[in-house]
């Protein structure tokens, strides 16, 4: 079940529609606020309240001629690290993730040194003179999901293996993303491996016969150990573990293109990443799983350096399934390549065409919930 309140989309003035959002509330930001903040329907028709801590930090509701505005009637004092530009942020996203048929949400605040700080970030826009906001700009607000907003490393050319390549940042440590994922009522994350913690769950996803059949890297845990350590000591490489509901599911290992044995096959940029994954856990497959940490892990790739303008893959050119996801995902089929230990298909992402189309949120068309009602988050894109 989830919550309505009453709104209509820009550009639809005369056709009005409900705001879903989930009965138990929706968690945004939870890397930059400690503790999530919590958005849910206020008591009375078309409000809202925002709480952190289970302290309530905001208020607001729906009003305006046309029942357009998203209106704050109080944001309290704030503690840090919760600033008033992340609660604003926080009800944006719990906005725009549950109703992704929304073109733009119409939005006005009382405060105008917190409304040009917001237009300043390229989070709320003005259109004319209403502020606005538009999910192709406001998906791209790096400190919503990673925590903080991320430094562009200074661009200075290196040397590896015949490749010159920009120098690559320190590895990062930790959590490094997190989004709530509606129709999953769950948090999904991604932290930095760590050998201690991951190996256990790392060995048995990789000598689990479907995994090992793919990354034919089975052994024992002095194998893995050293596997691990060797990809956070390597600059090229990022291991990361994808968690949903603070549970362990799958291995991706991130790395860029340049230095990598895919950039001699194209035309590469210093900034294009790839990535590989190893889902280890069988509770996690399907499409609502994949739909949740595919675009989640593609959105890290793009906040983490805002020089990124390409992501690609290379699946094997007969894993079907991996290949329809990737085109379902907004990747473009490029063309076959050939390494020495297999056949590739050189699959690319855009980043226009990921933040354009508005590829975070997922079509879940047939997915439905308990009382069968389409799943919150599915926006619809037809054949």
């Amino acid at each position: 079940m989830d919550a309505s309140l009453a709104i209509r989309s820009d550009g639809t003035a005369e056709k009005s529609f409900d705001l879903r959002l989930p009965a138990s509330g929706f968690e945004s930001s939870a890397l930059a606020c400690g503790q999530p903040l919590i958005i849910s329907a206020g008591h009375a028709p078309g409000s809202f309240r925002v709480e952190h801590y289970g302290v309530k930090v905001a208020s607001g509701h729906l009003s305006g001629p046309a029942i357009n505005l998203l209106v704050f009637d109080t944001i309290f004092t704030a503690v840090p690290p919760l600033s008033d530009e992340d609660i604003v942020n926080a009800v944006s996203e719990a906005v725009l993730a549950c109703n992704p048929h929304l073109i733009c949400v119409e939005i006005t605040l009382a405060d105008d040194d917190l409304a040009k700080r917001l237009l300043e970030t390229g989070a709320i826009e003005r259109s004319g003179e209403r502020l606005i906001v538009r999910p192709e700009s406001f998906f791209q607000q790096a400190r919503s999901w990673l925590g903080s907003v991320p430094s562009s490393y200074p661009e200075v050319s290196t040397l590896t293996n015949g490749a010159v390549h920009p120098q690559r940042p320190p590895k990062p440590a930790g959590r490094v993303y997190s989004r709530f994922i509606p129709w999953l009522n769950a948090q999904l994350g991604f932290h930095v491996a760590d050998i201690e913690a991951d190996l256990p769950h790392f060995h048995r996803w990789m000598n689990d016969p479907r995994v090992a059949a793919i990354w034919e890297d089975s052994g024992d845990l002095s194998y893995h150990r050293d596997f691990i350590a060797g990809r956070l000591a390597d600059p090229r490489t990022l291991p990361l573990i994808g968690t949903i509901g603070s549970v362990p599911f799958g291995y991706f290992e991130l790395y860029w293109a340049k230095e990598d044995r895919i950039g001699p096959h194209y035309e590469v940029d210093g900034y294009d990443r790839g990535w590989h994954v190893a889902i280890g856990e069988d509770d996690f497959r399907g499409k609502a799983f994949v739909s949740a940490w595919l675009p989640s892990l593609m959105h890290y790739m793009f906040l983490a350096d805002p020089r990124t303008r390409r992501i690609v893959g290379e699946p094997i050119h007969h894993h079907v399934q991996q290949i329809r996801n990737l085109d379902r995902s907004g990747f473009a089929k490029v063309k076959h390549i050939q390494f020495p230990h297999k056949k590739a298909l050189l699959v690319m992402l855009l980043r226009e065409r990921f933040f354009m189309d508005r590829l975070l949120l997922p079509d879940l068309t047939g997915l439905s919930t308990a009382d069968g009602q389409p799943v919150l988050g599915s926006l619809a894109r037809g054949a």
